[in-house]
């Protein structure tokens, strides 16, 4: 069998999930550095003197308020696309590693470059027609492959064995 997912995947979402985690945990870092700056700042202004003190005060809250409403707009953006997605890519690639997988024999018809979205994760399908023992009829199904991967070179109409996990393409082999 010709494999189209390995393990090497897996591993691979794992660093680049823990990169990503890095590179958020050092930017807070440097907010909560610069937050203490601020309030020991502020903390030795005097509590009331000189005309300008009022004046620093402001400039140092203005300061802080700037920089909180920053830190919290990138944290929405970051931990809301390109996190999430490389967490839901890590999520799809450990349930292909553990997962149960089902084997399948069907007839392929054809590429579906369309996207499509399964728990966060872009794909894009293989159509088989594949005979359905319980209803007696051939049915066409989609199974799904990365978008960001090539097709596997399956020609057309040739009987081809499948492995699946969530009707995700997990390996493959032309049986004739």
């Amino acid at each position: 069998m010709t494999e189209y997912y390995t393990d090497a995947e897996l591993d691979s979402a794992k660093k680049q999930k823990k990169k990503i985690l890095t590179a958020y945990f050092i930017v807070l870092g440097v907010y909560l550095a610069a937050t203490i700056a601020f309030f020991v700042f502020y903390s030795t202004l005097p509590y009331k003197g000189y005309r300008d003190t009022a004046h620093t005060i402001s400039l140092i809250k203005l300061g802080h308020y700037a920089l909180t409403a920053v830190f919290v707009v990138f944290s929405f953006i970051y931990l809301g696309i390109p996190f999430k997605r490389v967490r839901s890519y890590y999520k799809m690639c450990r349930n292909l590693s553990t997962g149960l997988k089902e084997m399948s024999v069907g007839n392929f018809l054809e590429y579906d470059e369309n996207i499509q979205d399964k728990d966060g994760v872009d794909f894009k399908s293989l159509v088989f027609i594949e005979w359905n023992k319980y209803k007696k009829d051939f049915f066409e199904r989609k199974v799904l492959v990365f978008y960001e991967k090539p097709f596997p070179e399956i020609p057309e109409k040739a009987n081809v064995s499948y492995v699946t996990q969530g009707n995700v393409l997990v390996s493959y082999e032309i049986l004739s």
